[in-house]
């Protein structure tokens, strides 16, 4: 029964572990998963803001050579001078971006010839501006490549830029969708966990309340056993391998007169025996100790206050797995009041002396005795008197009636 408890706590705590390394599992390659989506989405939203700072940058190339073409002034060309210095590294960040996605790289390729084109064209208007005027840099402008390729790269980045957003709403969703499938494996983790505790708990409970009930019954059983041993009719006792008390009942205990500290440890058997009786008990204990059983030997056993307790013993051995001597058990009969009925049953029915005539009894002193007097005073017999018909009729003729019985 307590191994059976044991493994019941056992196989629960298992088993709350169990569910807890698949919960943790599952949570960290979430997380592991969760973690790559949100570098990506980072990533997405990275490229976003380059296509959006490009966009920017493109648009104020086109408005800044406008402006030179119109007034000539140089303070119109710093956001070109500044975009032409941006563009490069720009460009070299979404590169880096994109190097795992081979379709995005060729999308920039055409991107960047766009952006050269562009910015060749643009540096062609500040030359005619410079070189040969308004009119001339104006009319470049109208009859030249450059506004519709300044139309083309906002296409592409439009474009670009609206495949990255989805991309990263795609991401986000997906990181959503995977925090919350961990929020629902993790909480029900952490309730099959309870329960897998509780239910081990409620088994190992009824199992330790079992155990209970069941050694308050093996209590119980344990004391009435005792009390058996100790109350029992007969008395009982076990002797070691050199004839000493070890154990004794009450009942055989108050035979003796003794106490149990008086006698057990402390006692032989043969302590309890006149001394011409030790030799005859010492043979017959070793015979025991071979042969493993006796039956019904007399002795005469001294009590504490010196009287005598005749008795019969009966015992058997208790050996070790080795076949070794552990104790004897055995049992004690008290037979005084056996042989006092035995004594007076020799009594009367030894040979007599009576006399023939009178048939009086000659007792063991001598004396001639009436026999009813003889056979009361050794037994439990008791005479009532009176005549036999023939008795009657021979004494008393006159009231015997005729043929009566």
């Amino acid at each position: 029964m307590r191994r059976s408890v044991r493994w019941r706590y056992l196989a629960g705590f298992a088993s709350v572990l169990l569910i807890l390394a698949v919960v943790g599992g599952f949570a960290y390659r979430t997380a592991s998963s969760g973690l790559s989506r949100a570098v990506a989405t980072r990533g997405a939203g990275d490229e976003v803001i380059r296509f959006g700072e490009l966009l920017s940058r493109m648009d104020e190339v086109q408005a800044a050579v406008r402006g030179f073409a119109i007034a000539g002034q140089p303070s119109f060309l710093g956001p070109y001078d500044s975009a032409v210095a941006r563009v490069p590294a720009l460009v070299a960040d979404l590169r880096r971006m994109a190097a795992n996605d081979t379709l995005e790289q060729r999308t920039l390729d055409s991107l960047v010839a766009l952006i050269d084109n562009r910015m060749a064209a643009s540096d062609t208007i500040i030359r005619l501006r410079r070189s040969a005027g308004a009119a001339a840099a104006l009319h470049e402008i109208a009859v030249g490549t450059g506004t519709a390729t300044a139309d083309a790269i906002r296409r592409h980045l439009r474009t670009l830029e609206r495949a990255h957003e989805a991309e990263r709403e795609r991401n986000i969703a997906a990181l959503q969708a995977s925090v919350r499938a961990t929020r629902r494996v993790v909480l029900a983790g952490w309730l099959a966990a309870l329960l897998a505790a509780a239910a081990a708990s409620v088994f190992a409970h009824v199992g330790l309340r079992t155990r209970e009930r069941a050694d308050a019954r093996a209590r119980d059983l344990a004391a009435e056993l005792q009390d058996l041993y100790d109350h029992a009719p007969v008395g009982y006792h076990s002797l070691d391998e050199y004839g000493v008390f070890v154990r004794m009942n009450r009942t055989e205990l108050s035979w003796l007169g003794y106490e149990p500290s008086e006698i057990l440890g402390r006692m032989r058997f043969s302590d309890l025996l006149a001394p011409a009786s030790r030799e005859g008990f010492e043979l017959n204990f070793e015979h025991f100790k071979a042969t493993g059983e006796v039956r019904e030997h007399a002795y005469n056993l001294f009590r504490k206050d010196g009287t005598i307790l005749p008795v019969v013993v009966s015992a058997t051995l208790v050996r070790d797995v080795a076949g070794g001597y552990v104790m004897s058990r055995g049992v004690t009969v008290d037979v005084s009041e056996r042989r006092r009925m035995e004594a007076e049953v020799k009594t009367l029915s030894g040979l007599l002396p009576i006399c023939s005539s009178c048939k009086k009894i000659r007792d063991d002193h001598g004396r001639w005795r009436q026999i009813e007097s003889y056979v009361r005073e050794h037994s439990e017999a008791e005479f009532s008197h009176g005549l036999c018909p023939e008795c009657l009729r021979r004494l008393y003729p006159d009231v015997a009636p005729e043929g009566g019985t």
